[in-house]
């Protein structure tokens, strides 16, 4: 097996979810062996970030990667779209702090990648191999990997809330349950967050239009109810590939997820970069 890589460029503008500015958001095909990596047009010298654990900045209400002074925020469903395609090596480029957030899912992106077309390259493609099953472990939350053919995910949400409660669901990774059962599920909050976020700098661009807002006793939101009965443990996954993603290559094995946010989810990428090793299949 190969690694990828997109037929053509490809762009998408919006705003963004947490900066609350517009951003044009385009897609570049890239090279063999050179990863995903996003590009901040708008500075001088244009500095290239590389998408992966060891360029993690931040990890509050979304992850952030970061090379010097130049960031960029909430990259976990761009990176969510281009990990559960096997796109391997691409370049966003974004004349912003931050990629358009479109509707609080990944169901956009990952419709344009696939109308840009997905190509095979010339190199192997590298997948992370573990020997045996790795654990991460912090007070209620638990994230391991097991050995296995595939990627499967087992991720268990529990909230003491009403509306949410304990949400458990198991996929099998590939493209189409991906497009199918997780890119449409969005980001949530609940109605008492919000002043607070936008107090912190948070949020700014956040609206109905592209996040789940969660009552005390209704949802609020443009359709007024939910793309999924369990859209809030599907968007869990969803962010969980987009952190996976900075292990900077494809994983075969089991997962399992318990309580999870990015904090966690960075924490369990770095325990895996240390327990792994590199397998490159042609």
């Amino acid at each position: 097996m190969n690694q990828t890589t997109i037929r053509e460029a490809v762009q998408f503008k919006g705003i963004g979810l947490h900066t609350g500015d517009m951003t044009t958001m385009k897609f570049v095909p890239a090279p063999a062996d050179s990863g995903v990596a996003f590009v901040r047009t708008d500075l001088p010298g244009q500095p290239r970030i590389p998408a992966t654990i060891d360029r993690v900045v931040g990890v509050i209400r979304g992850t952030s990667i970061g090379m010097g002074d130049a960031q960029v925020h909430t990259v976990e469903h761009v990176c969510s779209a281009l990990f559960a395609l096997g796109i391997d090596n691409v370049t966003v480029e974004l004349d912003a702090s931050e990629p358009p957030v479109a509707d609080g899912s990944a169901r956009a992106f990952a419709e344009l990648l696939l109308k840009a077309g997905i190509v095979e390259q010339d190199k192997p493609k590298h997948f992370l191999a573990i020997k045996e099953k790795v654990t991460y472990r912090q007070n209620e939350t638990e994230l391991s990997l097991e050995p296995g053919e595939g990627l499967t995910i087992a991720c268990q949400l529990v909230y003491d809330h009403p509306m949410i409660g304990n949400q458990e669901r198991n996929f099998e990774v590939n493209a189409e349950s991906y497009l199918k059962d997780i890119a449409p599920a969005r980001t949530f909050c609940f109605d008492y967050e919000v002043e607070a976020l936008k107090r912190k700098g948070l949020a700014r661009g956040g609206s109905l239009d592209n996040a789940v807002v969660v009552g005390a006793d209704r949802i609020y939101n443009k359709e007024k109810n939910l793309r999924f009965p369990d859209e809030f443990v599907r968007h869990k996954v969803l962010d969980l590939l987009g952190d996976l993603s900075l292990l900077g290559k494809s994983i075969r094995g089991k997962i399992t997820a318990v309580k999870i946010g990015h904090g966690h989810n960075i924490n369990f990428v770095k325990e895996l970069a240390k327990a792994g090793h590199l397998v490159a299949t042609a």
